[in-house]
């Protein structure tokens, strides 16, 4: 996946809202503080006339291709880093600082949950190779991870600079995207209800939830908020009541049809249930996992919530980028509802019960390795289970000659593009982006594309060739 990279180039919003612009002040000036103030201008404008996401707009305006248009093979690279940092915060602290799983369990959970959350996610290309889809969706994600993981830490260190970064964290989340707009408050909210009774403190965690609070009635009290869904935008409570129903449904539908229905993703995930429970089954913990029924109908519940933004908007079912989210977190809160299940059924268990456990934990100490060959072969012997994964198709890609294909062809369109002597150009079309990301020009040079690709490049009009 990071060898594809070389081919990928920037697309459609990449060049889009001041982009243009910045890049002529970086090539004039070469000043860090000239692009700050230029980039700030460009999310003032974006504010007021097409969306809120103020804090995202400001992290997209630095864009790889302005200080370099050979730079943009670094996006997968920054977004992955983001991605993978985010999950492994969030999950090493809650399963080898407070659970006290070995470092090599954890490793194993981590990478196992790593293997089916990238190579089957639903868009590659928008979760990793596009610049500013990915900011606004993945990035977004990923520090709502962070701050969750700080949250945690906050709770059971009592630090305060955790605290902080729960609070900074937060703010950039509430100037995101409207699904991690509506995930965190409920994950904040859920660790309230869980740690009240246990740390006081966990009170303190109201501060970044307010501070989230604002930021997003900022984000969604935005002028171009309203420019954007159009003059009958805003609170419908017969909306809300459809929206519900439509993200309960489409919800349902796609864990049963998509996500669950994945023999790979259930292998995976019997194994670390496995692995947990074979960690937690010895050890004593003060926190006393009640009421596991109401944390799985909480998690799940969140799961569902991502869908209603889409659907308020009109727009339908999510899809691409923020399916990528969807799916991220169905599987994170999967591994999350493995965990308190098992937490509550070791605490409520007899000796008789307890002596059991113990012994088939013996067993799967012995065990475990066996059943791992086993899954992997299962696995390999059935085709159909990994064809679709990132890894299988983005190596066909790259052997077919197809991602070399669509370099090659980049090259030559960029040549046309950088030469200051043309004005009004006409460009090839683009084969197969394959698992990059490419929403290409249109043969209207008034299409939004195409008007963005002539203002990034100081172009008169910018068109494809008619055939």
């Amino acid at each position: 996946m990071l060898v594809v990279a070389q081919y990928s180039h920037a697309s459609a919003d990449d060049f889009g809202w001041g982009a243009g612009m910045r890049r002529q002040v970086w090539e004039e000036t070469h000043s860090i503080i000239q692009f700050l103030v230029a980039s700030f201008q460009s999310t003032v404008a974006m504010y007021h006339e097409w969306q809120g996401t103020f804090t995202t707009t400001f992290v997209q305006a630095f864009q790889p291709e302005i200080f370099n248009v050979h730079a943009y093979f670094i996006v997968p690279y920054i977004m992955l880093l983001f991605f993978l940092g985010g999950t492994t915060f969030l999950l090493h602290y809650l399963l080898v600082k407070m659970l006290r799983i070995k470092n090599s369990v954890f490793v194993v959970i981590a990478m196992l949950y790593f293997l089916i959350s990238i190579q089957y996610i639903p868009s590659t290309g928008e979760a990793f190779y596009w610049y500013n889809g990915a900011v606004a969706y993945t990035l977004a994600y990923s520090v709502m991870l962070f701050c969750i993981g700080f949250s945690l830490k906050y709770i059971f260190t009592g630090k305060k600079k955790n605290l902080v970064m729960a609070v900074l964290t937060a703010f950039f989340v509430g100037g995101g995207n409207y699904l991690t707009i509506v995930l965190l408050p409920l994950l904040l909210l859920l660790l309230l209800f869980l740690f009240i009774p246990l740390k006081r403190n966990t009170l303190y965690l109201m501060i970044p939830l307010a501070v989230f609070s604002i930021t997003a009635i900022i984000n969604m009290k935005a002028p171009g908020t309203k420019v954007r869904g159009g003059s009958d935008f805003g609170f419908d409570l017969q909306n809300v009541f459809r929206t519900i129903g439509r993200a309960v449904y489409q919800g349902l539908k796609n864990a049963r049809s998509e996500y669950l229905s994945n023999p790979v993703i259930i292998i995976c995930m019997i194994i670390i249930a496995l692995f947990l429970a074979s960690q937690m089954i010895e050890k004593q913990y003060e926190f006393s996992f009640p009421h596991p029924v109401l944390f799985v109908i909480m998690t799940f519940g969140s799961y569902l919530a991502m869908y209603a933004p889409t659907y308020y908007a009109g727009v339908g079912e999510p899809f691409g980028r923020m399916s990528n989210l969807i799916f991220f977190y169905l599987e994170l809160s999967i591994i999350l509802d493995i965990i308190y299940v098992i937490g509550y059924l070791t605490r409520r268990w007899n000796d008789k019960w307890r002596g059991r456990g113990e012994w088939l934990m013996g067993k799967w100490k012995f065990a475990k390795i066996y059943i791992l060959f086993v899954a992997v072969i299962l696995i390999l012997a059935n085709p159909g289970w990994y064809k679709t994964t990132a890894m299988v198709r983005t190596m066909d890609y790259l052997i077919s000659g197809g991602a070399k294909e669509f370099g090659d062809a980049m090259e030559r369109r960029y040549e046309i593009l950088l030469d200051e002597s043309l004005k009004d150009v006409e460009l090839e079309g683009m084969p197969s982006a394959g698992p990059l990301f490419n929403y290409d020009i249109k043969e209207d040079g008034g299409d939004w594309p195409n008007t963005a690709v002539a203002e990034f490049f100081n172009k008169n009009s910018v068109k494809l060739k008619m055939h």
